[in-house]
């Protein structure tokens, strides 16, 4: 599977923002340029490995999570990231979530058939 260097960039850029790091202080701290660190997060550009693991460490984060859309097996990642989310939920979110999660379910199972014979 390709890396979706897109969703790269979004997480780099996510991880930086919630590190309150600036593109100026991750680049001194990769050794990267600051216009470097902005083309990694826009897609721009590839990356190393050697820099996505300089990026992660740096970011306090793991590879993994940088590259999660890119992996097959996943799904501890996900569940890490929906975790997080669900943090700052209301009562009324936290209520309404199964239920959500249920119809996400049942309709991602009919889209799914409706590709399977689509591509027949």
């Amino acid at each position: 599977m390709p890396v979706d260097y897109v969703k790269l960039g979004a997480r780099v850029k996510a991880r930086r923002d919630k590190a309150r790091m600036s593109q100026a202080e991750l680049a001194s701290a990769a050794d990267l340029s600051t216009q470097h660190i902005s083309n990694i997060e826009n897609a721009k550009t590839k990356v190393s490995l050697e820099k996505i693991v300089d990026i992660a460490n740096i970011l306090d984060c793991s590879v993994d999570e940088l590259l999660c859309d890119s992996v097959i097996k996943a799904k501890v990642i996900y569940i890490n990231e929906v975790a997080g989310l669900m943090e700052s939920f209301s009562d009324a979110e936290m209520r309404a979530l199964p239920e959500f999660l249920r119809s996400y379910r049942h309709f991602s199972k009919l889209l799914e058939k409706s590709i399977q014979r689509d591509d027949v």
